[in-house]
């Protein structure tokens, strides 16, 4: 019995193993997996990487590579900034004349060595992850300054011993041939001229210093004796030597400034290394000033260079000695007789010249520097259109000065017409007139 019961189980196996099977369940297809990076991706030892992501639908061509090429950009313009700084900070070198420069070149460079690594696209973004290789870029950057390096030293082993405006170019195109590379600080490692490697900078610095320390700068008159308007136009001999050799210095750009003043001037020497300098007109009171001489740097090289390799000239400088002129006051003013000599415009002139140039006014014209000289007319309206109108005058005329040792024109000005009004009186419209002379006088004058 227990034997048959066994045999009913295997046939029952049997049947069941052969009958059909229901359909498989159907089986939901996995999403796309979102990649790691979409929420930024650190740096690692082989890459840089910049993430950007634009709203599907408004991306122009090439936008979203930009942006992700610009946040590696970003990351090389703050290192490279930070950089530039530490390096200016230890070495003493002011490189702010090029640091824009370094970053756009250094941003161009690395931009060879970008490329998008993947992109991604969900139901809102478009995503793509850039990469710099770092590798590739730095060994890019390191073989350039090598061979910039070489090339600014071998520049600098040209220059020779004499002051001259070609050893200065040479000095500034050797410091523009490293000048992409500050942040390396180039170093010009030649054991036959110097005992310990030094930077190209400092040797180009020190090869200025060493030269300024030379040039000495003379005149001729060694003080000037000048008297206002007279001697505006005296010229002084202005000399460049070297004190080395005693050769002279041509070429050479000098700066010139007067104690009183900001304004600066340039003068460059000629073959024989002197030049002619004319002081400005001379609008101050008497007793003396100075003019300085310094050899102008900033205009043998350019502002980057100037203010990297700065070194501060020696000033040479020029005493003035003021006297005062006398004055002879010669006045002629028509139509208004005993009216003119006490003037406004007469009294506007004296004090013009005696508050601006310190001039004494003498009665005698033998006795004077200067004759002054004043021409003014006067054009009357004496008929009125009515009642209701003023009664015009119009004044203009000119003022002219005269050296009186040489009967030399030194001065001449036409005073601009104006005009002068009064209900009353044609003699008090002159005066207004006059006054109106006056004030314009003292504007385009002594202003």
């Amino acid at each position: 019995m227990r034997y048959y019961f066994y045999i009913l189980q295997v046939l029952l196996l049997l049947i069941l193993s052969c009958a059909p099977k229901p359909p498989p369940m159907p089986v939901k297809p996995p999403g796309p997996v979102i990649p790691s990076w979409i929420d930024g991706k650190p740096e690692d030892s082989l890459y840089i990487y910049g993430i950007s992501r634009i709203d599907i639908g408004y991306d122009e061509p090439g936008k979203l590579k930009d942006l992700a090429y610009r946040k590696i950009s970003e990351i090389i313009h703050k290192r490279l900034k930070k950089r530039l700084k530490l390096v200016s900070d230890s070495t003493g070198a002011n490189f702010s004349g090029y640091a824009d420069r370094i970053i756009e070149s250094r941003i161009s460079r690395s931009l060879n060595h970008m490329e998008i690594a993947e992109r991604y696209k969900d139901k809102k973004y478009e995503h793509v992850l850039a990469r710099l290789d770092k590798r590739k870029y730095i060994n890019n950057i390191l073989n350039d300054k090598r061979e910039a390096t070489t090339l600014a030293t071998s520049i600098l082993s040209g220059i020779n011993n004499e002051i001259s405006t070609n050893n200065f170019t040479k000095i500034q195109k050797a410091v523009d041939t490293i000048s992409m590379f500050f942040d390396y600080y180039p170093i010009l490692d030649d054991t036959t001229k110097y005992k310990n490697a030094l930077g190209i900078v400092d040797v180009a610095r020190d090869l200025i210093r060493k030269y300024n320390e030379r040039i000495f700068i003379t005149f001729e008159p060694e003080f000037l004796e000048a008297m206002p308007l007279i001697n505006d136009n005296k010229r002084i001999r202005v000399s460049a030597k070297d004190q080395l050799t005693e050769s002279v210095i041509n070429d050479m750009w000098i700066e010139t400034r007067f104690s009183d003043s900001e304004h600066r001037d340039l003068i460059l020497t000629k073959s024989d290394g002197t030049t002619l300098y004319q002081t400005k007109s001379i609008m101050r009171e008497t007793g003396s000033y100075v003019v300085s001489f310094e050899v102008g740097y900033k205009s043998m090289m350019d502002q980057a260079s100037a203010d990297l390799l700065y070194v501060k000239p020696n000033i040479f400088s020029l005493t003035v000695l003021l006297s005062a002129p006398k004055i002879y006051f010669e006045n002629i003013i028509e139509d208004l007789d005993d009216a003119a000599p006490n003037s406004e415009v007469v009294d506007a002139i004296r004090k013009c010249f005696t508050d601006k140039y310190s001039a004494v006014f003498v009665d005698n014209k033998n006795e004077s520097d200067i004759l002054l000289s004043l021409d003014i007319s006067t054009l009357e309206h004496k008929e009125r259109v009515t009642d209701i109108y003023p009664y015009f005058v119009h004044a203009a005329g000119s003022i002219s000065l005269t050296d009186t040792r040489t009967n030399e024109r030194v001065f001449n000005h036409e005073i601009s017409e104006q005009k002068g009004s009064d209900f009353n009186s044609i003699e008090k419209a002159g005066i207004n007139s006059l006054k109106n002379l006056a004030e314009r006088l003292g504007l385009e004058i002594c202003g």
